[in-house]
């Protein structure tokens, strides 16, 4: 049971986990500062893409629904944060850590998209992208040498 209930997808992550030593502090800090500053940077950039006072006007109740949305896509980027500065502090190969940065940020900054009611057709294939990038590296990351 506990061999099922660690494995997703395949991937048994508890031993993945404990396979090595704690990372060192400064490649740890390193990863979660790096991955920090790409969500801030996505999450700058898609709030001054655009306005939202013209579609809260035009159909409030349909803003009020897509910002719920946003709501909720915000707390599986937090969850998907949480997780990859949790990672970050085990040895990581390159690029998992790289890409797990470049997913996070996209999730980041299409969840402020959808909040700023700015291109959200692409918001949301950018935000389904990168969830689909996360579950490939998660997928894969046994395959990467890890440092």
């Amino acid at each position: 049971m506990g061999a099922m209930v660690s494995s997703v997808l395949g991937v048994d992550w508890l031993a993945t986990a404990r396979r090595g030593a704690p990372a060192s502090t400064g490649h740890a800090l390193l990863w979660r500062g790096g991955l920090i500053a790409a969500c801030a940077l996505s999450i700058s950039v898609a709030a001054w893409a655009g306005h939202p006072a013209g579609y809260l006007q035009a159909d409030p109740a349909l803003a009020h629904l897509l910002r719920a949305m946003a709501l909720i896509k915000g707390l599986i980027v937090l969850g998907a944060l949480g997780a990859a500065l949790w990672r970050y502090g085990w040895p990581i190969a390159a690029p998992v850590a790289l890409g797990h940065a470049a997913c996070i940020a996209m999730l980041a900054g299409s969840a402020t998209m959808i909040w700023q009611l700015t291109l959200i057709p692409l918001a949301a294939l950018m935000f389904h992208g990168a969830l689909l990038g996360m579950l490939y590296l998660g997928w894969r990351e046994g395959s990467w040498r890890e440092h």
